[in-house]
């Protein structure tokens, strides 16, 4: 059996930088290099959790109003994002994907990591490491895209 060794917390945010790339290529496949990762995490956030205010996604995601605003400006002028009128409140909307763009990233979302990750770890270690994050996801209480659920 493999002996516990300590993690520093750098290296917990390397990691999560790390997986946060993998999960985000395979989320992602046709985004280009340049595609601000704030663009990504916006798009995510929105497969996650569906339609939502601006203050919503603000705070889900932690950036400043200002940027999610103009981030989904420009996702909606790209054809990713649409707006719709909120009913209980005439002042503000909400933002949701696209059916094309929900359809897109279901099916990113939907990639196998163990596939993704076999080709740079193995089968054998990509499966181990799954196994690893599995339970860690479900230990942490990490949410599924409803439509992946």
């Amino acid at each position: 059996m493999d002996r516990l060794v300590p993690m520093r917390a750098a290296t917990l945010h390397q990691l999560g930088r790390r997986l946060s790339g993998i999960a985000g290529t395979m989320t992602h496949p046709d985004a280009g290099k340049g595609t601000p990762l704030g663009e990504l995490a916006i798009l995510d956030d929105l497969l996650l959790y569906g339609r939502s205010a601006v203050r919503d996604i603000t705070q889900r995601t932690g950036f400043a109003q200002s940027h999610v605003s103009s981030t989904l400006a420009k996702l909606a002028e790209e054809g990713e994002v649409r707006w719709e009128k909120n009913p209980k409140d005439a002042r503000s909307r909400w933002a949701d994907l696209t059916p094309k763009a929900r359809t897109r990233l279901e099916a990113g979302a939907a990639t196998r990591v163990e596939d993704a990750l076999a080709a740079d770890l193995g089968p054998r270690d990509a499966e181990k490491l799954v196994k690893l994050l599995s339970r860690a996801a479900k230990i942490l209480e990490v949410k599924k895209p409803s439509a992946l659920r």
